[in-house]
Parts: C-alpha cells; structure tokens; sequence
C-alpha cells in the first residue's frame, strides 16, 4: 500500500511541474529534426497539432546551443570568388571583358575582348597611326597589341594581344536591341575606371561610313557619347553584345553630312570576323626544345634532346643530350604528355608571356620548374620588320568627313 501511495504522489507531482512549465521551456528541451528528416516526415505524416506548431517558432526564437544548421545551398557552397562573381549584375559582369585602348597612357576609346578569344574588337578610327598600342584589363595588366584586322567601312578594328590571354570575353546577343522594352547599356572610361552607363537605341538608320559608304541598319543613338568611349561594347539586359559604338556620318538632304557616333549591329560584327586572315592570330606560345617519345621503367614523356640556346627551356636549365644526362618531360601544367606532338598541342594551350610548370624526370629523380614561354624567333621578320612603324592603317577616307569631331 505505502508503494502504491509512494507511485501516486510522484505522478501526481510530475503533472503539476508539466502543466506549469511555458511553451518556451518545451521548445528549448524539444530536439529539432534534421531538414531531410523534416521534409519526409512533412510528406508522410498528417498535419501536426496546434501545440506542435508553437514549438517551432519558440525555438527559433530561443536559439539554443544544440540546434542544427540547416543544409547549405548550392550558392553557399561555391567558393567566395564564384559565389561574388554570380551575384554581381550583368553589366558588373560584362565590364570584365571591356579594355581600355592606350598609347603611352593616353586612353585612345574602349574595346570588347572576345570571350574563348582573348582578341579585342574595337573602333578604328581612334587608333590613329595604329603604331605603340596598348590594351588594359580589368585586373590592370596592361598588354602590347597589334592591329591584325580593320574595316574602314563600319570603323571596325581587330586587335591581337601579344602577350597573355585574357578568358573574360563578351559573346553576341540574339535579341532586338530597338525594342520598346530594351533596356541598353555601354560604357565610359571616366577617370580611368570602366563604367556601365545607360544608352537610348533610336532605331535602325542608313547612315555613312568610311570611303562614303552607305551603313545600313546601322543603330542610330539618342544619348551623347564621349570620343574616348568608342570602340565600347552596347549591351542588352544580359551582358551579350548587340553592337559597337563607331563613328560615321548623318546624311543631311543638300548639305554636308554631320558627324556621329553609331552603334555597328552584330550583323555587321559577323561579317567583319569572318574576313579576318589567318595571320591575325595570337603569337604562338614556344618552348624551345626538340625531343623524342621514351618509356623508362618509371614513366613515359618526350625525352629532350636538343635545348635552343637562348630560349625559354634554355633559361630553365633544361638538359638535353643522352639518356644519361637530359631530362624528360611528363607533363605540362599537369597535363601528361607522352609523345612531341601531345607536348606542342601542351603548350600551344597556354599564352606568350605565361609562366608555365613542366614536370621532369631527371636520372631518376623527379623536379618541377616553372617556364616563361615566349613568341618563337623569326629572323626574317626581324630584318624586314620596319623600326618606325609597327602597322601600316589605311589612309583617312578621301571626304575626310568620318574623321571631324561628332556630336549627337
């Protein structure tokens, strides 16, 4: 009887310390289920109770020690760079691919690197001579240049980078840059930095380029636009391409045409490209050896056996000859090459002016240098090469009239 007695007073005991405790004490007590376990057991189970439902809050409001982060999202697993790089808006984006054109610093106009290119497309007409030209990134490297193709025409010019590969290009857009809903930026290099700044495409215009030739569904502008921005890339909402600005000329009826600056549509881009010559390409990465395929016991690569003197692989110390004594290549930036051709495809991946690591074997021990890769000598071209002039423009149009200052 006593046990009996003794049972009774407990339970009676607890169910009083229950029915005066708060919800929030139940909430800080109550484990939080797992955000998997929670999404099963939300398509399995009925609702829950309404005294279930204030738990959830409670504890979200208390925040005890013990509760669990919730799964993270596709985006909070990128790393800080990629994860910033997705955010930004597409004009931020797009001002990753836009250089600006210089000659002994002076800026010169814009230009709009092309994406898995690393060429630049830009206006002509600011180039001048085309002689000294330099192009600068939006991480401040500054690379020589050198005008591969032009078009006088849609003042249009192609120019090729010497040195590095710059991978953050624009690519063309398919949609209607006239379109009542269009919203259209380019951009400016005031004080040195690029900007995305709104622009107003009118419509499409005939108007005159260079030599005095018709430009048809050229974009005629409704915004003022500075000299030094010519050559910048006209961008649709997503950061892709719908023209370049150039300059050309108004038709006016009986009177001399008036300069202004255009947009020149991706019609008149495309065209342009596929007239560019097979020379306008970038220099070819060198390396400077001459080597054959080998398998020792250990590993297979291109054993070197001649080292140029002077070059890239001969100021890393790079050792050909014998077996005894050269080294053998067996990979390239990581990438295994086991023959001469799969080395040449190795380095022909990377840019003029790259530091480039090779991994070696030598007397059967392995070692990593890094490379400096440059352009490959050509001795004709260095004796007929003129020292003044490094490119030869086209003289200016014959009306001179596509060269005046313009305005709006």
């Amino acid at each position: 009887m006593k046990r009996w007695r003794r049972s009774l007073a407990v339970a009676l005991a607890l169910s009083v310390a229950g029915a005066l405790s708060s919800p929030a004490a139940h909430a800080q007590d109550a484990p939080e289920p797992d955000a998997d376990e929670a999404a099963d057991a939300d398509a399995e189970a009925p609702p829950p109770a309404k005294a279930r439902r204030r738990v959830i809050p409670a504890r979200a409001d208390v925040g005890g020690k013990d509760r669990k982060a919730a799964p993270a999202e596709p985006d909070q697993k990128r790393g800080p760079a990629e994860k910033d790089k997705a955010e930004r808006p597409p004009e931020e984006r797009a001002a990753r691919g836009v250089a600006v054109i210089e000659r002994g610093g002076q800026v010169l106009g814009l230009g709009a690197a092309l994406a898995g290119d690393g060429r630049i497309l830009t206006a002509l007409s600011p180039l001048g001579a085309g002689n000294d030209l330099s192009a600068r990134f939006a991480d401040g490297t500054t690379v020589r240049v050198k005008l591969g193709h032009h078009d006088r025409v849609w003042d249009l010019a192609l120019l090729v980078p010497q040195t590095g590969r710059w991978t953050e290009g624009l690519t063309a857009s398919s949609r209607d840059p006239v379109r009542e809903d269009a919203q259209i930026r380019s951009f400016s290099a005031a004080r040195g930095k690029v900007a995305a700044v709104p622009l107003v495409l009118r419509s499409r215009k005939t108007l005159i380029g260079g030599d005095d030739q018709p430009l048809d569904d050229a974009l005629e502008l409704g915004s003022r636009v500075s000299p030094l921005d010519l050559g910048a890339p006209i961008i649709d909402e997503d950061g892709r391409v719908v023209a370049i600005l150039g300059r050309g000329c108004a038709p006016n009826e009986g009177k001399p045409c008036t300069p202004v600056a255009f947009g020149a549509p991706i019609s008149a881009i495309r065209g342009f490209l596929r007239a560019v010559p097979p020379t306008a390409v970038q220099p070819a990465a060198w390396l400077g050896i001459q080597g054959v395929s080998e398998a020792s016991p250990v590993a297979k690569g291109v054993r070197v056996t001649v080292v140029h003197p002077g070059s890239p692989a001969d100021e890393a110390r790079l050792q050909g000859g014998d077996r005894a004594t050269s080294d053998m290549i067996l990979a390239v930036d990581g990438v295994p090459v086991t023959s001469p051709e799969a080395l040449a495809d190795a380095i022909r991946t990377h840019a003029v002016g790259e530091k480039v690591p090779l991994l070696l074997l030598s007397r059967g021990k392995y070692r990593q240098v890094a490379v400096q890769l440059r352009a490959a000598p050509d001795p004709k071209a260095a004796a007929a090469r003129k020292p003044a002039r490094e490119a030869e423009l086209p003289p200016p149009s014959s009306s001179g009239k596509a060269t005046e200052e313009y305005r709006k």
